[in-house]
């Protein structure tokens, strides 16, 4: 695509045409063609196509910049790492809903259509709907990776409506310590990722460790210090198996019909809030799960 064409594919129908234009003028474009991409992405709604207009100014802008010093050119704070990479993230898992989640579609509705009545229990059903999951997992590890929209929300009840969906026999052995309420301010559904895999883990560390659980043997925790919020879940499970920072990696997981995202969303949603996960062996056994994110 030259810079011609790319300049007027700014303004094409189809978001996957303006994409390309996005990312080709970030090869092809001038310096003098930033007031047309920033006015293209101002009016852009598709999010994996604003994101490589923003890529596209701030590669032009740089190439206009002078050069900082080597001192300042290697000085990058960890957070400005966090949002780097929170934003790559961002535009990659939304190109890739975008691209293939509807060729997904159209397979699954024709493959319903071809076998007819053999559709239900077919391996095509069931591999189908394993790729399915994959891209839910990819719908949240995208929303971790969004903008933060702070608001006040009660940890405490959001942690007893997460406990909700166990059974009696489950709480039991679920032990809670913190506040209540416990009024913070930061984003629910960033909070929610976190909090939701590390009970996850937890229960299901504690059962695959023992058919009785006693009392206590997943304790949840929360508070706060001056700068930040925490949240802590530790159980008595199995421990950690392997290097704990393999556990953080996309698609890895030892559990059956686990497709191995978990971990990897939650560390996302926590450091798209400036704030860090950890996964480490608990003093008595088992895992100690802790998030702390800046107030």
């Amino acid at each position: 695509m030259t810079r011609e064409e790319a300049l007027d594919n700014l303004k094409a129908s189809s978001a996957h045409l303006r994409g390309q234009a996005a990312r080709a003028l970030g090869d092809v474009g001038r310096g003098t063609d930033l007031p047309r991409i920033r006015k293209a992405q101002r009016e852009e709604t598709v999010t994996y196509v604003n994101y490589a207009l923003q890529e596209t100014i701030r590669r032009l802008a740089h190439e206009q910049a002078p050069a900082p010093s080597t001192d300042e050119a290697d000085v990058v704070s960890e957070d400005v790492r966090k949002q780097i990479y929170s934003k790559a993230m961002e535009w990659i898992t939304g190109f890739l809903l975008h691209e293939i989640s509807s060729p997904i579609g159209l397979v699954r509705l024709a493959a319903k259509r071809e076998l007819g009545e053999r559709w239900d229990g077919s391996g095509t059903q069931r591999h189908l709907e394993s790729v399915t999951r994959v891209f839910d997992a990819i719908e949240l590890l995208k929303n971790a990776a969004s903008v933060p929209r702070p608001q006040e929300f009660d940890l405490s009840a959001l942690v007893d409506e997460l406990l909700d969906v166990y059974d009696s026999g489950v709480r039991e052995w679920i032990s809670t310590i913190g506040s209540r309420p416990f009024l913070i301010k930061s984003d629910p559904s960033l909070v929610r990722m976190v909090v939701v895999n590390g009970i996850r883990n937890a229960v299901e560390a504690q059962q695959a460790a023992s058919s009785q659980p006693n009392p206590h043997d997943v304790t949840i925790s929360w508070g706060d210090t001056d700068v930040d919020y925490w949240l802590a879940v530790v159980d008595h499970g199995g421990g950690i198996n392997g290097p704990i920072e393999t556990a953080f990696e996309i698609g890895n997981s030892t559990k059956k019909d686990h497709i191995g995202f978990g971990l990897a969303i939650a560390r996302q949603a926590v450091e798209t809030m400036i704030g860090s996960l950890t996964l480490e062996p608990a003093k008595h056994g088992g895992a100690l799960y802790t998030a702390r994110w800046r107030k």
